[in-house]
């Protein structure tokens, strides 16, 4: 994870390293992470997902009930933005995430709770080759890609309801990263910074005991 200093705190999630260490322990922690109370939330503004460019609307929708069965918040899908061109990077091919996440704090409105950009275009920060996604808390608003969450193998139902079941685990790992948490050594936990998809495959949806308790505390 990375943090930029200044005005805005803004955190690097589930980014591919190269001869870098998450420091993580050598033994995975056992798995703890199940089902309980959402978090309480002090308003009902809602979380807002907002697909740019050429995305499934249909996909969008079925995550919006696990989602908020986390965060105890509305789910709602907005309508389509466009894709900013300024933000392709023709020597690399990549689109570079924080000028989408710009794009994406742009629509943000006073009476949502976050919002969360969705885009089918391979995203990278100048450190690391690419992300899967990328979360400010200052501005509440996160990006996150589907490009390489993406399946290979398998039946075309198998693989949309994989790439279904990704993309809820990195909306509500970029949810946690807004409201406060960090990333979690437990590979079990939805806050661990997987760098692969079988990494985000294994840790799945839920928050570990020691998260949901920092969630159930923290300011929100």
């Amino acid at each position: 994870m990375s943090q930029k200093t200044g005005a805005k705190r803004r955190f690097d999630s589930s980014t591919f390293t190269v001869g870098g260490s998450l420091d993580l322990p050598v033994e995975p922690l056992p798995p703890d992470p199940g089902p309980g109370e959402p978090v309480v939330p002090r308003t009902d503004a809602p979380v807002v997902i907002l697909p740019i460019g050429e995305v499934d609307e249909e996909m969008l929708q079925g995550i919006t009930a696990e989602v908020s069965a986390m965060y105890g918040r509305r789910v709602l899908v907005e309508k389509t933005l466009p894709v900013p061109k300024y933000a392709f990077n023709p020597s690399r091919d990549q689109y570079h995430s924080a000028s989408i996440l710009k794009r994406v704090e742009s629509s943000m409105r006073p009476d949502w709770d976050a919002a969360i950009g969705v885009v089918d275009v391979d995203l990278f920060v100048p450190e690391v080759p690419f992300i899967f996604g990328e979360a400010d808390r200052s501005t509440r608003a996160a990006i996150i890609s589907l490009s390489r969450l993406r399946p290979e193998l398998g039946t075309q139902d198998s693989r949309s309801e994989l790439l279904r079941k990704r993309l809820a685990s990195e909306v509500i790992h970029q949810l946690g990263l807004i409201r406060g948490l960090a990333h979690c050594p437990n590979n079990r936990c939805v806050m661990f910074m997987s760098t692969t998809v079988q990494e985000t495959d294994k840790k799945g949806l839920q928050l570990c005991a020691n998260c949901r308790k920092r969630l159930s505390t923290s300011d929100r």
